[in-house]
């Protein structure tokens, strides 16, 4: 999986400078926040439930919001930034990355940031009634939530998943191995 190479070097970049946080926080004592899906953002009451239990965590989580989500909100007259909610522009890919390393977890409807996070070894919380990378959930690394909001403060707070070795997005080389592959098959 090429997406796997492409995180694996923007975290080794990442690792060679101390760049500071892309959000007012201490290390491992936030969570890292997206919600997009209609889902779970066209309802009023659908909505407000989420901010509700996210509001209600007691360790500040940075909701980085989409325009689409701020939009919605207003209209629905719900106010993102309560409790333990920060409200926060989305990030560019390697503040994202940087975020979620240093980051106590990841509450997410997005199926890109399940993945990431489990190739970051960062526990995740699905805010779905399934996922697609139905191997972050059988290593231990996410759990999915889906109608009953109350038991997200529970999940959040679980203990850490068991260490694995597990690659099964691949090892971050995907592309060499394709390029090898062509060169193979096609000459070079």
């Amino acid at each position: 999986d090429v997406m796997t190479d492409v995180l694996f070097k923007v975290r080794d970049m990442l690792d060679g400078g101390g760049q500071p946080l892309p959000v007012d926080a201490t290390p491992g004592a936030y969570y890292v926040c997206t919600i997009h899906r209609p889902d779970n953002t066209d309802s009023p009451e659908r909505l407000a439930a989420i901010i509700g239990s996210l509001a209600s965590l007691e360790q500040p989580v940075f909701l980085l919001a989409h325009p689409r989500l701020v939009s919605l909100a207003a209209k629905h007259g719900i106010e993102l930034e309560q409790g333990a909610v920060r409200v926060a522009s989305p990030l560019a890919y390697p503040q994202l990355v940087h975020a979620v390393r240093n980051s106590a977890g990841v509450i997410t409807d997005s199926g890109g940031l399940q993945k990431e996070a489990f190739l970051l070894r960062t526990p995740c919380t699905t805010i779905r009634p399934e996922t697609e990378w139905v191997e972050t959930v059988e290593l231990g690394w996410n759990v999915l939530v889906s109608r009953d909001l109350s038991v997200l403060a529970d999940t959040v707070r679980r203990p850490a998943p068991a260490a694995t070795d597990a690659t099964p997005y691949g090892d971050g080389h995907a592309a060499e191995r394709t390029v090898a592959a062509l060169i193979q098959a096609f000459g070079g």
